[in-house]
This record gives C-alpha cells, structure tokens and sequence, in this order.
C-alpha cells in the first residue's frame, strides 16, 4: 500500500508541476499532499478521510498532518484543481491505451418494491 501511495504522490507532484500550479509558501503541507490524502481516503478507508489523515501521519509520510477542519477547508478551496488533474489523467489513460473496449450493461434489476 506504501508503495501505491508514493506512486501516486509523484504522479500528482509532476503534474501540478507541469500546469505550474502556485501555492502559498507559508502552507504546512502542500496541495499535492492534500489530494493525496484524499486519494488514499477514497482507495483503501473507503472515503473516511480521518482514517487516511491518521494513517499517513502514523507512517510518516505526512507528519505535518492538518487537523479535520482545516483539512476539508483546504480540500474544498481545491476542488477545481482536483477536476483539472482527474481531467489530465484521463487524457493520460486514453492516450497509453488508446485500443481498449468498453461494455456496459444496461439490464435494469429491481431494487425494492415498490408498496
């Protein structure tokens, strides 16, 4: 999982070094470790950012870990950068596997019923 979660680190790294994103150079930890954070959250503690945000900072690969309200804070003051990356990433994708299939299936199943 520690490997995983450098990877992805230096994809999000570079990449907001290639689109020159600026941050505040008084901030703690960057914009990168934020998304990371988050990412991590989504991938392994099914979206329980305070489970990733003591996981990171336990492992020590985030020791200066932003408390929960800051950290949501600076997630949502985010927001737009992290659509711009998942756009660029996808872009990435199609270009590396640009001969993929995709299927979908449509068949609708009952859910409940309706009483």
């Amino acid at each position: 999982m520690i490997n995983t979660i450098i990877a992805l680190y230096c994809l999000v790294d570079d990449l907001l070094k290639v689109s020159r994103h600026r941050e505040d150079s008084r901030r703690h930890i960057s914009d990168a470790e934020v998304i990371i954070t988050a990412l991590v959250a989504a991938r392994f503690f099914g979206g329980n950012h305070a489970q990733s945000q003591d996981y990171l900072q336990e492992h020590g690969l985030i020791p200066q870990m932003l408390s929960a309200s800051r950290f949501n804070r600076r997630l949502h003051a985010i927001a737009d950068l992290i659509y711009d990356l998942q756009q660029q990433l996808g872009q990435v994708w199609m270009q590396l596997d640009g001969e993929s299939e995709y299927l979908l299936d449509s068949f609708p199943v009952a859910v409940c019923d309706n009483i």
